[in-house]
């Protein structure tokens, strides 16, 4: 449910470009090359403190929306915003939104946790 790459896989490339490109650069794009390094290395470390346990309730309000193969569920939950069926008011859709919300909300909890504070959103969840 998380985004690509993941935290291990933005963990790897970080300790790549540490030892293979960032030596080889000229002083401006190492100190942006720096701070990507960081970037990656504070995201991988958000996720890994969340664990699964922080999208647990998310996969369970999925869960009993649509049925099947559970990663199936966000193919789902697009093809039916495509499809105009969340478009009129209903609980559903109130529903759906919730769970938009509380994903997107999570996501920004480990990759950008500044904005969330920059906006008035407790970046912790409280």
């Amino acid at each position: 449910m998380r985004d690509l790459p993941t935290g291990p896989q933005l963990r790897n490339l970080a300790q790549e470009w540490e030892e293979r490109v960032i030596g080889d650069l000229p002083q401006k794009e190492r100190a942006m090359a720096e701070a990507m390094i960081a970037r990656c290395n504070a995201i991988a470390r958000r996720e890994a403190a969340a664990g699964e346990a922080a999208l647990a309730p998310i996969r369970t309000a999925l869960a009993s929306l649509y049925v099947g193969d559970s990663s199936t569920h966000l193919l789902q939950l697009a093809a039916e915003v495509r499809s105009g069926a969340l478009d009129a008011p209903s609980q559903r859709r109130d529903h759906v939104l919730a769970l938009l919300r509380a994903l997107t909300l999570q996501k920004l909890r480990e990759s950008h946790p500044r904005f969330l504070t920059a906006h008035g959103y407790d970046p912790e969840g409280r």
